[in-house]
Order: structure tokens, then C-alpha cells, then sequence
């Protein structure tokens, strides 16, 4: 499952007029990977329904949170972790321990109203990275343009998880017990702000294409993806369904990211003995497929009857994306940004 060498990757990306990879993988991982939580929310009534919706959490879910621990075995970034040791190491320790507490005593609450909103601003910002990867093969790196996109797909995504809140009983009875107004004041600000925030993002559409900048067709299409992903929230009156409708696209899109970046970033072997392993787990499919399977299924058991440690591992995911994947980090974005955005990129337009 080798990428090839630097050099092709190079010719590939700027060959391929915007799109990361290729047509077929881009749509496939990224693009077009939505379809398949609607594939799920439109086969719920049917006898296979409840299956197919675990089988999607646990066998697609589990393996995606499982794959955020590949950033330990990266060998370029192990001594700036250990330099950061609170963060990367007794952070998650905490994490664990706060979810253990949360458990002991009861209060279901606390962890009910922290997952909904890290999750939807997890889900949002993952959209907005991979959309930033796709404007710079476009050749565009407009700041001012980045910041305005990604608070349209930021507050779109609020917007449509709070348009019916009362549609998710466990949050809606925690925010009405802080006030009987917050559930619908939280509901009209995040759809006010998305309603600014389109408008700006379509001015600034409108002011990048005047200047003639090239807008790929790869672009345009996972820009649409991001504002749309959410959508569930607006008709799937079970909540649960809801977030598993709109989480298939990100579980698709996050391993996607993730096994291009670590075939590319380890595609000539070598390193540490944790890095080999790594390389060899994510570039080898009869060892890569099988442990994706084997992850889901213990992640099912978790999901079933250990529900305090599939929430932890839920947390430390989303806490420790934001540590992986920090790209104002040189250490990081050294690491991480020539493997997706590789070869030479098409001319920037500087503002």
C-alpha cells in the first residue's frame, strides 16, 4: 500500500488540480463520506437498522479514535512530547481520572453537556483542517478568507446540532436547569451567527473569484461537505441517530487523513522500533484491516458494557487531536503539513 517516493507524491498532488490524493480516494474519504451516515439514518426503521447503526459506531468509531495514538510513534515529534510531558502525557492521565469521578459519583450530567459541544467543535475543526489542506492546493492563502470559512462551517455546525435541542432530552433538561431561556437563547444566537457568518463567507466567495483566484472543483466540493455535515440535526428527531448520521462522515474523513498522512510521512520504513511497527500496521493491509476489526469489536464490548471507558477514550481523543494536529506548532506543522501538501504547490496569492 506504499505512496511511492517524495517525488511522486510531489507530481500527484500538483497533478491533480486541488484534490489530496486522487479524484476516487478524495471523494471517496472526504467528499462523498456524509453518504454513508445517511445510508445508516435511512436504514434505522428497517429490520437491520440498529445493526448497522452499531456496527458503524463501533467498527468505524472505534478504530478512529484508536488511530489518534499513532501520533506517540512518530519519531520527528517524540522529544518535543517529552519536552511538553504535562500536556501529552499527565493531561490524559487527568482526563481519565475526571471521567472515573464523574462515574463514581453519578453525575452523568457534566459528561452529557462536554461531549455534545467538544464534539461539535471537534467535528467543525477537523472539517475546517482538511479544508484549509484543500485551499492550498488550490494555490489560495487568503487569511483573511481561511478565518471567514472557517467560522462559517464553525457556527453553520452549531447551528444546526442546537436548531432542535429539545429533541436531545439529556442536554436539553441540564441547560433548563441553569435557565428555562438558555436551550432557545443558545438555539437563535448559533443560527444568527451562521446566518452572518454565510453571508460573509459569500462575499468573500464572491471577492476571491473577481480576483481570478482558482477555486478546484475538490475544494468547492468538501467546502459544501463541511457546511452540510451537521445536517441530521435538522430532521432526525433521535438524537442518537442524529449524531452517528452526521459522525460516519468525520470517523471516514479522520482515517482517511490520518493512514495518508502516516503511508506517506512512513512510506520508506525505518526509525525507532515504535515507528516501524506503526509503519508497518498502517501500510500493510492484511495486518492494517484486521486490527480495524479487532479494535471495533473491543470497542463494541467497551460501548456495551463499559460505557465511563469508551467516554474517556472519547475525551482523550478530542483532547488529544487538538495537541497532534496543531498546526500553529512549528514542530508540528514541520512534521505533518509537507506529507499532505506535498510537491510544489501551486502559486499562493498572498494578501
Amino acid at each position: 500500500m506504499s505512496l511511492g517516493t517524495a517525488n511522486d507524491l510531489g507530481a500527484r498532488a500538483t497533478d491533480s488540480d486541488g484534490w489530496i490524493q486522487s479524484p476516487e480516494f478524495d471523494l471517496a474519504f472526504f467528499i462523498l463520506s456524509p453518504i454513508a451516515g445517511l445510508a445508516v439514518i435511512l436504514a434505522a426503521p428497517t429490520s437491520v437498522g440498529p445493526v448497522l447503526a452499531l456496527a458503524a459506531a463501533t467498527l468505524i468509531g472505534g478504530p478512529h479514535y484508536i488511530a489518534t495514538y499513532s501520533f506517540y510513534f512518530f519519531d520527528d515529534t517524540a522529544a518535543y512530547q517529552k519536552q511538553r510531558w504535562i500536556a501529552y502525557f499527565l493531561v490524559p492521565i487527568l482526563i481519565v481520572a475526571a471521567v472515573g469521578v464523574v462515574a463514581l459519583f453519578e453525575i452523568p450530567a457534566v459528561i452529557v453537556v462536554v461531549v455534545f459541544f467538544w464534539n461539535t467543535y471537534h467535528v467543525a475543526r477537523q472539517s475546517c483542517g482538511i479544508l484549509s489542506i484543500y485551499r492550498r492546493r488550490s494555490g489560495y492563502s487568503d487569511v483573511r478568507h481561511r478565518s471567514i470559512t472557517n467560522f462559517a462551517i464553525l457556527s453553520t455546525s452549531f447551528a444546526m446540532a442546537l436548531a432542535h435541542i429539545d429533541w436531545y432530552p439529556a442536554l436539553n433538561t441540564t441547560l433548563l436547569k441553569i435557565s428555562p431561556y438558555l436551550p432557545i437563547v443558545l438555539s437563535r444566537l448559533t443560527l444568527g451567527a451562521a446566518v452572518v457568518c454565510l453571508a460573509a463567507l459569500g462575499v468573500s466567495i464572491v471577492h476571491r473569484l473577481r480576483n481570478r483566484s482558482h477555486f478546484s472543483v475538490a475544494e468547492l466540493g468538501f467546502l459544501l461537505a463541511s457546511l452540510l455535515l451537521f445536517h441530521p440535526y435538522l430532521w432526525v428527531a433521535d438524537s442518537n441517530l442524529a449524531t452517528l448520521g452526521m459522525l460516519l462522515g468525520h470517523f471516514i474523513q479522520y482515517l482517511g487523513i490520518v493512514w495518508l498522512l502516516t503511508s506517506r510521512k512512513l512510506a520508506q520504513g525505518g526509525g525507532s522500533k515504535g515507528q516501524r511497527l506503526l509503519s508497518k500496521i498502517w501500510l500493510d493491509p492484511w495486518i492494517l484491516l484486521p486490527s480495524a476489526l479487532l479494535i471495533g469489536g473491543l470497542f463494541m464490548i467497551f460501548q456495551i458494557n463499559f460505557m465511563a471507558l469508551t467516554i474517556a477514550l472519547v475525551l482523550l481523543h478530542f483532547y488529544l487531536d487538538g495537541l497532534f494536529w496543531a498546526f500553529s506548532r512549528p514542530v508540528i506543522r514541520n512534521a505533518i503539513t509537507p506529507h499532505l501538501t506535498c510537491g510544489p504547490a501551486p502559486r499562493a496569492i498572498n494578501k
